[in-house]
């Protein structure tokens, strides 16, 4: 029976992903933004940029994991990247905001080598994060629990630094939002430090595989993958999710200032992120009584179908509407994408008798990744191939391409999220309790 969780460990836990989500939101949102208006890169150089830096991330994500795998300290497999690697991943979290007297090949390298550095340390910190879930618990609705919290102060860092970070830049910044920027991004730094480290301080690792090699092979972390459709399914999931909510997120800024045209409004519109902390609180909740399957189609359908709406009316109360019902169907799928995975890890040991949690935290994360570099670089493409300029007024080539980031790419990529959790299903013997039929001689 599994031992259950203290509160001061469940919300240590997810302080850890609300430190490591406010340098992750705080770029999501506004570094396109920060880059093309404030910095002066080219759209076009910046779509290439997160193209590039993200595959790059995404092909060091499953070496991540297995580096994981194979890790082994008296403090466990995780949590030992949470102390050694929380200054660093911090540090860069704030250099990438820093805008430098550079020109032509010299500003362009440095944002390519902090950007993509700050991505493989972002893999580094939450990739053993998020792979720890498994090991904290055994029981499925503990799991379901402890997974919503965290989501939950995850997507509050994402929601709050969204909705004050423009404020705050004019207020540290006196008129030079370049430094206000900077500042922000160092205060935010401090945070995720003590975060992490107290997250890592204030967890253990214990739910450990009975049969399992404490150091994996290459091959038998592979051999985990086989047949796991659960696996797939959640990989495809983390894939559209991130395709749709990088796109929309980081054209908000764009889309209230060149479509809607009320500068004022970012902000006060970037507050119907709460609800996506309503959708994820509620997650959980939902799928101990209707299974996660079905809660995360119900969430992929609100989602796509509010995002399809949103463009309908420019006045201030239909966008908050279609906003905060677009968000809460997200919540409502994002609040179990850990907990899919970890369900994911469970059904590939019972299958290969590996419990290969690095590894396939990691290959999924290949997904997120992937998805993030998607999402990011279409957008930054629309923009550029509307020849987008921050001193004109828009033209209405690029009203279409912020559209066509904020409303049309999303809301493809929430539908084609919903149809690939039908691939979430697991062999009938498992649901039955059967014995695996691992050999546990590979």
């Amino acid at each position: 029976m599994s031992t259950p969780l203290t509160w001061r460990e469940k919300i240590s836990y997810g302080l850890g992903n609300f430190g490591v989500n406010l340098p992750f939101g705080m770029t999501n949102a506004y570094l396109l933004y920060f880059y093309t208006d404030i910095y002066g890169v080219s759209a076009g150089t910046v779509a290439s940029l997160f193209l590039i830096a993200r595959a790059v991330d995404a092909v060091f994500d499953p070496f991540m994991g297995l580096l994981i795998d194979r890790t082994q300290t008296r403090w466990g497999k995780h949590r030992p990247y949470l102390l050694w690697l929380a200054v660093p991943f911090a540090v860069c979290g704030a250099i990438v905001f820093w805008a430098p007297p550079l020109d032509g090949w010299a500003k362009i390298a440095f944002i390519f080598g902090s950007y993509t550095l700050l991505g493989i340390l972002y893999s580094a910190v939450s990739l053993p994060l998020n792979s720890m879930l498994p090991t904290l618990t055994r029981d499925p609705r503990q799991r379901n629990t402890i997974n919503a919290l965290r989501e939950f102060l995850g997507s509050s860092a994402t929601v709050g630094i969204g909705y004050a970070a423009l404020p705050l830049v004019k207020a540290f910044g006196a008129g030079q939002e370049a430094h206000g920027f900077f500042v922000l991004a160092v205060i935010l730094g401090v945070i995720t430090l003590a975060a992490m480290l107290n997250a890592f301080f204030n967890t253990r690792e214990r739910a450990e595989a009975d049969e399992s090699p404490s150091k994996l092979t290459t091959a038998q972390s592979l051999h985990a993958t086989r047949g796991n459709w659960p696996w797939i399914a959640t990989m495809l999931v983390n894939f559209c999710f991130w395709v749709g909510f990088t796109g929309h997120l980081q054209s908000f800024v764009y889309f209230v200032n060149n479509v809607l045209g009320d500068e004022a409004f970012v902000s006060p519109l970037m507050l119907t992120m709460l609800s996506v902390l309503v959708g994820t609180g509620l997650a959980g909740i939902v799928a101990n009584t209707i299974g996660k399957r079905m809660t995360g189609a119900i969430g992929a359908a609100i989602a796509t179908v509010f995002t399809l709406l949103i463009p309908m009316s420019d006045s201030h109360a239909w966008q908050i509407g279609m906003n905060i019902a677009a968000y809460f169907g997200q919540g409502l799928i994002g609040g179990l994408l850990f907990s899919l995975m970890a369900d994911a890890v469970d059904y590939g040991e019972w299958r290969s008798g590996y419990r290969a949690q690095g590894f396939l935290f990691a290959a999924s994360s290949f997904g997120v990744k992937l998805g993030m570099s998607v999402g990011g670089a279409a957008g930054a493409w629309f923009l550029s191939l509307a020849a987008y300029d921050a001193a004109l007024a828009p033209t209405p080539a690029v009203v279409t391409a912020i559209t066509a980031g904020h409303v049309w790419l999303p809301a493809a990529a929430f539908a084609v999220m919903g149809l690939s959790l039908a691939l979430f299903r697991f062999a009938p013997a498992y649901e039955r309790g059967e014995v695996s039929p691992a050999t546990h001689s590979n």
